[in-house]
């Protein structure tokens, strides 16, 4: 009887010594519990400029015709361009492309005599591009397709000789902080723009409908 009053007493008395430790451990785990996560730090869009000097854009049309032999391909360049490329908070997937090229900067660099040079760059700007009266070439983005980690599809209106048409372009990009990357090639045809493929001698010496346009654009 001794023995169990005994026990009994010693195990009030450590219930009695417990009790407030217990009670300090669940008031603990429940402040933290209750304390909020730390916000993760927001992610920034980012607006990558053209870099005209670094960047190229270069345009090839093929001879055509019966009389082909005595013609040449041309081989052209862009040399004044601008635009932005803009990434939002979202991620690339979610970026926008504006570009502006100026018609009149298209320069031949095909290996022909300056005075056939002088010749066919007046007569691309005069009749072909009718640079004069339509000087810009522009690009707007509407939307990007076909995502990967280093590829997708770039959508959007190309303007060109007073003509907007909706394009697809595949594009090639790297991305950092401090630069981007985007190099590609597409294919257009001149009378999609209400352009005449230049022809002469009666169209026995022309050049082709489509013209390949190959890019390399850095931005930072």
């Amino acid at each position: 009887m001794q023995r169990k009053s005994l026990l009994q007493a010693l195990t009030f008395t450590l219930v009695i010594a417990l009790t407030p430790l217990v009670t300090g451990v669940q008031a603990t785990i429940q402040k933290s519990a209750k304390k909020p996560a730390a916000p993760l730090p927001a992610v920034k869009a980012k607006t990558y400029t053209i870099v005209p000097g670094e960047s190229s854009i270069r345009v090839f049309v093929a001879k055509a015709g019966i009389a082909s032999f005595v013609a040449h391909d041309h081989n052209m360049a862009v040399k004044t361009l601008s635009g932005r490329v803009i990434v939002p908070a979202a991620g690339t997937a979610q970026g926008s492309l504006e570009l502006d090229i100026d018609a009149r900067s298209l320069v031949i660099y095909d290996k022909i005599s300056d005075k056939d040079k002088a010749e066919i760059t007046k007569s691309m700007n005069d009749i072909v591009l009718e640079s004069g009266k339509y000087p810009k070439i522009t690009f707007r983005s509407t939307s990007v397709s076909n995502f990967t980690a280093s590829g997708l599809t770039v959508n959007g209106n190309l303007t060109l000789h007073g003509t907007t048409k909706p394009i697809a372009i595949p594009v090639s990009f790297t991305t950092t902080p401090q630069q981007l990357r985007a190099t590609g090639k597409y294919t257009l045809r001149q009378t999609d723009f209400g352009i005449t493929p230049y022809s002469a001698f009666g169209g026995t010496v022309k050049v082709k409908n489509e013209v390949v346009i190959s890019f390399n654009i850095i931005a930072r």
